[in-house]
């Protein structure tokens, strides 16, 4: 009953939340037949931990596992040692420091403002900081995208994280609106509201032809007089008495 925890990888800021998810998915499913097993605690958990960082340590633990009676030595020490063995390879005991860390970096790449709030607040909890504290609004606000941001602290001004939140939510909302309106009317919008195109020449008609200049009018083959043109109009020329 209920939907499986994650799958643990070995990240130390995510082994609280994992051993979390599984207690609270043992706890839902006590009532079921076998979930009350130590051993088939630590099976089931065994069996939500993959990949490369993981591997060396669930074949040691599974090998352990496999020494055990299952009617003998199926008792609650199991499960706790499992746990207590777990805390010592995967929680990180500088975790804390490290969600600190993380979150003086966390920023949001729009219009991922969902994905934002979910990891800020992640690392937030795992921090120990206080969600109506300075340093929240602080971090929070700090990793906005500018124009995010100037909507965020307009008036009036957010007291709580959760309004800050929510109207962090608004913005992106409503950026997303007008440059969907704006792709609407003008479909050739490009990015920083060029138009694709701009520089291009106009498209000519096949039937379109040269308007026509002195020397074609004047001159058909394109020479002849064309010389004597450009020189009686150039400055300073001075032109001779005609010949009889």
């Amino acid at each position: 009953m209920g939907g499986l925890p994650q799958i643990f990888s070995g990240d130390h800021l995510l082994a609280d939340d994992f051993i979390e998810e599984v207690k609270g998915y043992l706890r839902l499913n006590q009532d079921v037949a076998g979930y009350n097993s130590p051993i088939k605690k630590v099976a089931l958990t065994l069996t939500l931990m993959k990949g490369p960082q993981v591997a060396g340590w669930t074949c040691d633990m599974g090998t352990w596992l496999d020494t055990l009676d299952p009617i003998l030595n199926n008792i609650p020490d199991v499960w706790d040692q499992f746990l207590f063995k777990f805390s010592q390879q995967y929680q990180d005991s500088q975790r804390e420091n490290r969600a600190r860390g993380e979150i003086e970096w966390c920023t949001m790449k729009f219009p991922e403002i969902d994905d934002y709030i979910a990891r800020f607040e992640d690392l937030s909890h795992i921090a120990g900081y206080n969600a109506n504290s300075g340093t929240v609004f602080q971090l929070f606000t700090k990793g906005l995208p500018d124009d995010i941001l100037k909507e965020v602290l307009t008036s009036p001004t957010p007291t709580t994280y959760t309004n800050l939140k929510d109207k962090a939510i608004t913005a992106t909302r409503s950026k997303v609106q007008i440059n969907n309106i704006l792709r609407a009317h003008n479909p050739n919008r490009g990015v920083g509201g060029f138009n694709r195109g701009v520089f291009n020449t106009f498209p000519q008609p096949n039937n379109f032809q040269r308007p026509q200049t002195f020397f074609s009018q004047n001159n058909q083959g394109g020479q002849g007089n064309q010389g004597g043109f450009l020189q009686q109009h150039r400055p300073g020329f001075r032109q001779g008495p005609s010949q009889p």
